[in-house]
């Protein structure tokens, strides 16, 4: 059995949906599923696709901003439902021991069943709170370090195998929330470097393939190594499949074959129209556009979204 948590708004509500399905189509076993929420009801629609499926149990709940902190986001990949997983205990059963969080621009790729017990068993018998895939060390982010008072390594919070009987045995959540009280401004990714400031590296590390960043810049090296071993393919950054700028790149297709397989089109998000067209135009003319499956239908989707955008 496996343990999942998300944490979202309805700006990822299509985007947690095909993490979701990817999860759930690479792994046969029993799947519960937590999703803490802003706004429940605008995914009701992908809540009632996934609660047909026999091997899984759904639990969709409202965030409720009970400790009346602050939720700061000074980036504009983030929003205040990143901070959401730190409050997880007052939305899971009493009963779950053990959870995997996956930030909502994930695609998972392989069944992890196995890894997932092995990592949990590692995380119980050490004593650690939670794993997860190290970002940079001291040297790599000296002024970021000293804001947050670490000396250690800093840990990418999008993928974090957690071990709940830990984190409820040192109260981390109202650690966390102190955490973020003390820094304040001095939080540039929100609760990821609360976690990290708290922790300073005391985490167990988890493997590349549990945390592998997507690059639109990939080539077909690149894309075979995916395929041969990665298991959790991570969107990090502005360069999102739904995207013009991103959405035309190899490494792309992961997250275009499962919404093309549940909508029959791709997921297009218009952002600066002007400048979107001439992106659309150039990979056209230079043949970007022959990286994806289905070129013209990219092109007959994004010029429907643009004639709606009008309208």
């Amino acid at each position: 059995m496996i343990n999942l948590l998300y944490c979202f708004d309805e700006n990822y509500d299509v985007q947690a949906f095909l993490s979701i399905k990817s999860f759930v189509e690479h792994n046969n076993q029993q799947i519960n599923i937590y999703v803490i929420h802003k706004n429940p009801h605008t995914f009701s629609e992908y809540e009632e696709k996934i609660s047909k499926l026999s091997n899984v149990n759904l639990k969709v709940k409202k965030f409720e901003n009970k400790k009346e902190i602050p939720l700061i986001v000074n980036d504009a990949h983030y929003s205040e439902a990143t901070y959401y997983r730190i409050f997880l205990e007052d939305y899971l059963d009493s009963k779950t021991e053990d959870i995997l969080y996956l930030d909502p621009d994930i695609i998972c790729l392989k069944d992890i069943g196995v890894q997932y017990e092995e990592i949990i068993k590692k995380l119980i018998i050490n004593k650690y709170v939670l794993g997860a895939k190290t970002d940079g060390k001291q040297k790599d982010a000296p002024e970021l370090f000293k804001k947050l008072n670490m000396k250690n390594k800093y840990f990418n919070a999008g993928v974090m195998f957690i071990n709940l009987n830990e984190w409820k045995k040192i109260g981390l959540t109202k650690k966390l929330q102190n955490k973020i009280l003390e820094l304040g401004d001095n939080l540039s990714l929100a609760d990821q470097d609360a976690l990290n400031s708290y922790f300073d590296g005391d985490f167990l590390e988890i493997g590349e393939e549990f945390n592998y960043y997507a690059n639109h810049k990939a080539n077909t090296e690149t894309i075979e190594h995916i395929n041969r071993n990665v298991n959790f393919l991570h969107y990090v950054g502005s360069t999102k499949p739904w995207t013009l700028y991103g959405g035309l790149s190899k490494i792309s297709n992961f997250y275009h074959w499962h919404h093309l397989d549940a909508f029959d089109r791709y997921h297009i998000r218009i952002g600066f129209k002007k400048a979107d067209i001439l992106t659309l135009i150039r990979s056209i003319f230079n043949l970007k556009i022959l990286h994806i499956d289905k070129p013209l239908l990219y092109v007959f989707n994004f010029l429907n979204i643009l004639i709606k955008k009008d309208q």
